[in-house]
């Protein structure tokens, strides 16, 4: 079966894996897109935009994007190069004569893009993260960024929010437009989409999903954080969108789009510039996070906002785009999105098994999440074959493949592990063909609500 369908058609799915993690780690709301050659494969939104007043989470909701926003300023200063107005050698003074006399005046545009510059990250005083003081004006940026560097240029991969505001007022300085006008015109315009921009404007406030502090105790409720204008630093870090606008743009990135940029700009924006070590091993090219996943290779960002952690990745070969943007901190938005993508693999790639099905049987009649004191699994239907997961975690870690042997008996796949490996799984039915408990291993597993039932908790809503 193709991406796109194989997708659409494990989209209820996605939906239910998700949300049992959303519900499990108390994240007030998360909203989720999936697009495939830039066609919209699933789209979803789970949980509360507000705690303090229940108000329910829909797709339309708009979330702070933060440092997604260095993917859209790098495209224009490439967009920038193509038109021959930019060269990714100028030194950053070349642009911007405030900057004389002091280091970043040297700082080369790919220098920049690839955070390789050695810029301090957000400069000397940071607190308006903290929501402390309002984010720096121009005047208070550029004189931020004329601090001595933190290395010299070319030593280490730093991050820095800096130096991509930098970017952002090379780009109007090149352009002859504002930031905001050139990305309108260039970049969101072009692309039809109304649900992306590079600042929140005040109307639209009351559409942002409420940002959510993150809990320093297990049982500490969260704070609903005020909204913040991020000024000068919107190149690096402003930009709001729903998770359908933000996969919609990624996909322009996919090789053989033409919209924003050529392919030969795309492939030397998604090349491995620099090696990055902390937290985990991955690269950054310039102006987006490079990883690998199944072989599959990912290009994205994420974005870290007062009350908003968000996660987008696309695989500029085959278009697949993923985007899922939560509403609190310490929302696991990069875990869930590699996840999804890990999902998608296994339900896309068919291994060969070495039994087949029992033919005539309805595979749905054996799918479900069941439960027993130690946790829960699924059984679930992946584009006609059967697998039992964990709807938590790296699904390549807990899937096994399931053969039918006949109407109430499962055969998983011979395998090498400490669980109840090889064993069958033998379904108890009611009259109406209904699971009542699932023996596998020895032990019974109940339908969630038969078990919350039996030990008594209260039904799910």
């Amino acid at each position: 079966m193709p991406l796109l369908e194989s997708v659409r058609a494990l989209a209820p799915y996605l939906q239910s894996w998700l949300e049992y993690q959303r519900d499990l780690a108390r994240v007030p709301g998360v909203q989720v897109a999936v697009r495939v050659g830039g066609e919209l494969a699933a789209s979803f939104a789970l949980g509360v935009a507000n705690e303090a007043t229940g108000e329910a989470l829909t797709p339309r909701h708009l979330f702070r994007i933060a440092s997604h926003s260095k993917t859209f300023t790098a495209t224009a200063v490439f967009q920038l190069l193509e038109a021959g107005i930019v060269r990714l050698d100028d030194p950053a003074g070349h642009w911007l004569p405030e900057l004389e006399g002091s280091p970043a005046a040297a700082m080369t545009v790919r220098e920049l893009l690839g955070h390789q510059s050695g810029i301090n990250r957000d400069g000397a005083d940071s607190d308006y993260w903290q929501q402390l003081h309002p984010f720096p004006d121009r005047a208070a940026l550029v004189e931020l960024c004329r601090a001595r560097s933190v290395f010299p240029a070319n030593q280490h991969f730093k991050y820095s929010n800096m130096g991509y505001s930098l970017l952002g007022l090379i780009v109007e300085a090149a352009s002859r437009q504002s930031y905001e006008e050139y990305i309108a015109a260039h970049i969101t315009g072009p692309l039809g989409l109304a649900n992306l921009g590079p600042e929140l404007p005040a109307a639209r406030e009351p559409e942002l999903a409420a940002g959510h502090s993150g809990r320093l105790a297990g049982n500490d409720a969260r704070r609903v954080l005020p909204s913040s204008d991020t000024r000068a630093m919107a190149a690096a870090t402003g930009f709001y969108g729903t998770a359908e606008d933000v996969t919609a743009y990624l996909s322009a990135h996919a090789m053989g789009r033409s919209e924003l940029l050529s392919d030969a700009s795309k492939r030397l924006m998604q090349r491995r510039e620099s090696e990055v070590t902390r937290p985990t091993r991955r690269w950054y090219g310039l102006g987006f996070i490079l990883d690998e996943v199944n072989g599959r290779p990912l290009v994205g960002h994420s974005g870290g906002f007062p009350g908003h952690i968000t996660q987008s990745w696309l695989d500029p070969r085959s278009g697949l785009a993923v985007s899922v943007l939560t509403n609190c901190l310490g929302g696991p938005a990069t875990e869930w999105a590699t996840n999804l993508v890990k999902l998608i693999d296994v339900a896309v790639k068919t291994p060969d098994k070495e039994q087949t099905d029992a033919p005539g049987l309805d595979l749905d009649s054996f799918t479900g999440r069941y439960a027993t004191d130690w946790g829960v699994y699924d059984v679930v239907n992946l584009n006609g074959r059967l697998v039992s997961l964990s709807p938590q975690g790296d699904p390549g870690l807990s899937v096994t493949e399931l053969t039918v042997v006949d109407a109430d008996t499962l055969s998983p796949a011979p395998e090498a592990g400490f669980g109840a490996v090889g064993e069958p799984f033998r379904f108890q039915r009611d009259a109406a063909g209904g699971v009542e408990w699932v023996r596998q291993g020895g032990g019974r597993s109940w339908p969630v609500a038969a078990y919350r039932a039996r030990v008594g908790l209260p039904a799910l809503g």
